[in-house]
């Protein structure tokens, strides 16, 4: 019983780093490709487009009525400065949002063929003052249905063609350490900074156990039971895993939503080793890894151990 209720207090950390890891996603954040492009003349819609089409809802209402400075004009998205950014920063956008009265959750900004679940039409229509455009006239019923019109023609983009739904990497959220009597040692960090690596000892034995979901929605998405590839690999190079110890995962926990990893800790004391989790639904030629190369270097420090 004491196992189960401290595995039930893991889980609820799970939870709560994750919620931290989807708030921290900006480390991987691309350069905007639209950082460059002249604005000033909205001249990338045709002269008369359609109402209903992604560049008709441009010109007509995402541009004029939410690309506004300090808005959606780059500082955060949706990006409604062109007709190519509103439409990649819309259709099958993965977002984590929740309705006021947290009856609903939603997994994307726009879904084709599915107004009912598009964040944009529940920010459009909500009832509440946190409708869109924010501390604006709210849009008229007939600009609400021309978004919907798009919608329920499966998004069509700039040239006409549907929408196809993408099948992304899984998406690494967060991970806790246990020693032997499954108790959280990830929480005690060097010189007591949250940021630097844990503490473990020398010759012992721990369980790391980390949660990673598939992002695709509906029956595209893959069980994380199913995953091909669910590793953790060590490394006392933070930024070199070529040469990385691979440990695969062998126990998943439905109950959690985790796979569990049985690490003997075999590193002189002193030394601190650094580790990223891999994973793969089996639709992919490359592993979803975390952290990588390019990840800012409080996530490298934070997904590793200081052996004393």
């Amino acid at each position: 019983m004491i196992k189960i209720r401290n595995l039930y207090l893991v889980w609820c950390s799970i939870i709560m780093l994750s919620i931290l890891a989807y708030s921290c996603t900006k480390d991987s954040m691309p350069e905007n490709p639209y950082d460059s492009v002249d604005y000033s003349g909205n001249t990338n819609s045709p002269a008369d487009p359609d109402p209903n089409s992604i560049a008709g809802l441009h010109r007509n209402i995402f541009f004029p009525k939410c690309a506004n400075p300090g808005c959606h004009d780059g500082t955060f998205e949706p990006d409604f400065r062109t007709v190519e950014s509103s439409y990649y920063t819309l259709v099958y956008h993965p977002v984590i949002k929740v309705t006021l009265d947290s009856n609903k959750i939603y997994s994307h900004r726009v879904i084709p063929n599915n107004t009912a679940d598009s964040w944009l039409v529940e920010r459009l229509t909500t009832l509440t003052t946190e409708y869109m455009p924010s501390n604006a006239v709210r849009l008229s019923s007939n600009e609400i249905n021309r978004v919907k019109n798009w919608i329920n023609a499966g998004c069509p983009d700039m040239n006409g063609n549907v929408a196809v739904k993408p099948n992304l990497q899984p998406n690494i959220l967060a991970y806790v350490a246990l020693d032997s009597a499954f108790n959280r040692i990830d929480t005690i960090r060097k010189d007591d900074f949250p940021l630097n690596p844990f503490l473990v000892n020398g010759g012992s034995t721990m369980t790391i156990a980390f949660v990673a979901t598939d992002t695709a929605d509906g029956d595209a998405a893959t069980d994380p039971s199913q995953f091909t590839v669910k590793e953790i690999r060590f490394s006392t190079d933070k930024n070199n895993f070529s040469g990385a110890t691979v440990i695969p995962a062998t126990l998943y926990v439905a109950q959690f939503s985790a796979w569990f990893v049985t690490v003997p800790v075999s590193w002189p004391v002193g030394q601190t080793v650094y580790f990223r989790i891999y994973v793969n639904d089996g639709h992919h030629t490359q592993n979803a890894e975390f952290p990588r190369n390019e990840s800012l270097d409080y996530y490298k420090t934070i997904f590793a151990f200081h052996v004393q």
